[in-house]
């Protein structure tokens, strides 16, 4: 009886539409585009099987197709574009011909038992619901930075010197109107002061939302914010991108997907320190870095990390490296369902307590 024949699948996919090429192990090939629709994606059902396996390259839209074709191969892969570089190795590049080097790129890593490039984790969805409101808290965070920038541009022009943190008073907002200011530029400012105001209220209902999408994952915000300067909603950004520590074989893994390990490049006698690598996520060592100083004074191991090293080397390197002591502390935390060694209890009570009264105030009990 004739063995059923592997087949290889790479997809180039796009934001309307995408392409197939399909390989199996005798090196017959087939390749055709659809449009993204429900009946498109139905026809193309009829194209795959259970002894297909599927290689996309990762993207803004990959996870929801990954869950849409997901049971109906043998295997799925998401490639993460910044490992798989031999699309652009090339004079020649169309949708076809970079499906087609994902689907022999598939077929060699399977065949030869080997894991050329690492896949993308692929979370579950209330993972990425979170992911997408911090998405789009960092961006109002940036847009709300631009007005301000603004604002003291406008005031600069007409030598009004302002604080950096002139904006966060209200007082001092109500003394912008009483300044002699041309008419142009005080309309200038009222309205990008009522734009400001309506940021500043999205973001808050951002905020809102993400706790109570947090609440689901109450144990290990309750370990994460025992860490002085951890708050409730960076505690939530730091599970977002985490998502399942059991996923990191070592706490290396981990300071290397939070963008906190150097990349080290060696070579006989020659070791060269490299950037930060970029192949994970960044939110976390962002929010992170805000909190150093506080990390810093709680921690006597990390105070003694800073004083060994403060004027003796740049001030990032030094506060990367807090910062990546950081994450091997909250590593072993989750492993061991552990609260923080120099955990400060009233302040942490206090945290929690606030969070379980924020979610009984919109209907959540935990």
């Amino acid at each position: 009886m004739e063995t059923t024949l592997e087949k290889f699948m790479g997809i180039d996919l796009h934001t309307n539409r995408f392409n197939y090429f399909l390989i199996d192990e005798r090196g017959n090939t087939e390749s055709k585009g659809f449009e993204i629709n429900d009946h498109s994606i139905e026809q193309f059902f009829n194209h795959i099987d259970k002894n297909t396996y599927v290689m996309i390259e990762s993207s803004t839209n990959s996870f929801k197709f990954y869950d849409l074709i997901k049971d109906h191969v043998k295997g799925a892969i998401l490639a993460n574009p910044r490992q798989l570089n031999l699309i652009s190795f090339t004079d020649k590049k169309t949708d076809r011909i970079d499906a087609e080097k994902l689907a022999r790129y598939l077929k060699m890593q399977l065949k030869a038992g080997e894991q050329l490039t690492e896949p993308v984790y692929v979370p579950e969805q209330r993972i990425r619901d979170l992911r997408s409101l911090l998405t789009s808290h960092r961006l109002l965070n940036r847009q709300i930075t631009q007005v301000k920038n603004r604002i003291h541009a406008l005031l600069k022009q007409n030598l009004i010197p302002t604080k950096r943190n002139f904006l966060s008073s209200k007082r001092c907002i109500a003394e912008i109107f009483l300044l002699p200011l041309d008419q142009p530029i005080r309309f200038q400012i009222q309205l990008l002061l009522d734009q400001l105001n309506h940021l500043e209220d999205v973001k808050q209902k951002i905020e809102v939302q993400t706790k109570i999408s947090g609440s689901q994952y109450f144990k290990q915000i309750d370990i994460l914010t025992s860490i002085t300067g951890v708050s409730v909603f960076m505690a939530i950004a730091l599970i977002s991108d985490i998502a399942d520590i059991c996923r990191f074989a070592n706490a290396k893994k981990l300071t290397s997907y939070l963008r906190s390990a150097p990349r080290v490049d060696s070579s006989n006698e020659t070791v060269k320190i490299k950037g930060i690598s970029k192949c994970g996520r960044k939110q976390s060592i962002m929010l992170l870095a805000q909190s150093c100083h506080h990390f810093s004074r709680a921690n006597p191991r990390l105070n003694r990390l800073y004083n060994k090293y403060h004027g003796k080397k740049k001030a990032s390197t030094v506060r990367m490296a807090i910062l990546r002591n950081v994450i091997v502390e909250i590593f072993h935390m989750l492993n061991k369902n552990e609260y923080h060694w120099y955990r400060n209890e009233k302040t942490h009570l206090y945290k929690k307590n606030e969070y379980i009264r924020f979610l009984k105030s919109h209907d959540i009990f935990i």
